[in-house]
């Protein structure tokens, strides 16, 4: 029986690169996190006294702080999560799109054999690679070990003993028929993706939104408090320490890239909406290759566009 998600059966080289690029992820957005609020915290400190006998209380957590901060700091130069992120990921999304070709006979890894052939290969479970599929398997073996090679800013995990680069699951799902095949890429490839990129779509939108207000309200009150201190209403420098917070907001927004990734999303979603209006027109296995092939380009785009940004 076939696995109603097939990434459960994915290549070794998806699941470890998954795993690194979250791993890498977590760990850029955490040091991130501590270094922008340990100088926040400085700035705020800083900006005031609180003697206790003859030490100055206030400027020692100021300098504990820059102090976190210097080191957050060499952390995130030496170590480069963001490296392992993008990477990671990268090479995830590539193993991921090979996998599916593979999966449903898609373009480079097409079935139009059969069609010569007078009739389809599966429907016996294809646990093992018939005679025509094994330089299919070769081909898929050396796209995986092109990818492996490129791989510089993280250590994939080696697979366990029983994982493999093709699974039986992939074969299972390669031996159906076409009509099964075009169900499976709707719902395990299309469907799943573009709700994803809907979904997040919508939340990165909102989230900038949020930002940009939420900004905007510290500038504002940035400049009243300016004014204040003008006046000498207030013996506080409450606009550095507005400022300071502004900063570390711009800053973690440029790490985020909210509005950009809600762009992005949404173009996606809205391409792949295009191809699901198309997918009952491939007739034959050549036809379907190559739909396969533009469906995965499609969403290759949109990766593409977010790598760019982050390099």
């Amino acid at each position: 029986m076939v696995a109603s998600n097939p990434e459960t059966g994915f290549p070794a080289l998806y699941r470890a690169a998954d795993r690194g690029a979250i791993v890498g992820q977590r760990r850029l957005l955490t040091a991130t996190g501590v270094r922008l609020t340990s100088l926040v915290v400085a700035a705020v400190f800083g900006s005031f006294s609180l003697t206790a006998g003859r030490v100055d209380a206030a400027a020692l957590v100021a300098a504990g702080a820059l102090a976190t901060a210097l080191v957050t700091e060499v952390y995130l130069l030496t170590a480069r999560p963001d490296r392992q992120w993008y990477e990671a990921r990268a090479a995830a999304e590539s193993a991921k799109t090979l996998a599916w070709r593979y999966l449903v006979g898609g373009a480079p890894f097409g079935r139009d054999g059969d069609e010569r052939s007078g009739g389809d290969s599966g429907g016996s479970g294809g646990s093992r690679p018939g005679d025509g599929e094994v330089h299919v398997d070769l081909l898929l073996h050396q796209r995986f070990s092109e990818l492996t090679r490129g791989i510089h800013g993280f250590a994939p995990v080696p697979p366990m003993e029983e994982e493999s680069q093709v699974t039986a699951m992939m074969r299972e799902i390669r031996a159906l028929s076409l009509e099964e095949r075009k169900q499976h890429y709707m719902t395990g490839r299309i469907n799943e993706q573009r709700t994803w990129y809907g979904a997040k779509a919508r939340y990165h939108d909102r989230r900038a939104s949020q930002w940009s207000v939420a900004l905007a309200a510290l500038e504002a009150v940035g400049l009243i408090a300016a004014i204040l201190n003008a006046d000498q209403v207030i013996d506080m420098d409450l606009p550095g320490i507005v400022g300071a917070i502004a900063a570390a907001g711009i800053a973690w927004l440029q790490t985020r890239q909210h509005q950009q990734l809600a762009t992005s999303y949404s173009i996606a979603a809205l391409e792949l909406s295009d191809i699901v209006s198309r997918v009952e027109w491939p007739r034959t296995e050549t036809e379907w290759a190559h739909f396969v092939d533009e469906s995965e380009e499609a969403i290759a785009r949109e990766h593409m566009l977010w790598w760019g940004s982050r390099s």
